[in-house]
């Protein structure tokens, strides 16, 4: 099973929140209006959905080599 690690740049966030639908349990919308990673290491395949719906382009999920 794969693992990946998650990312934002918090600098292209613009507070959509398809992540956040696709992954709740991955995504947070913080006060302010911008997504935050929940769980930075995961195997839910949804992070990759969440990094592709990402109007912005602000997700970063690259797979975790295995140890």
């Amino acid at each position: 099973m794969s693992r990946y690690c998650i990312s934002i740049d918090t600098s292209l966030c613009s507070g959509f929140g398809a992540c956040v639908d696709l992954a709740p349990d991955l995504f947070r919308l913080e006060s302010g209006g911008i997504a935050s990673v929940v769980k930075a290491e995961t195997d839910d395949p949804a992070a990759l959905d969440a990094a592709d719906s990402c109007p912005m382009g602000a997700i970063t999920v690259e797979e975790v080599a295995a140890a």
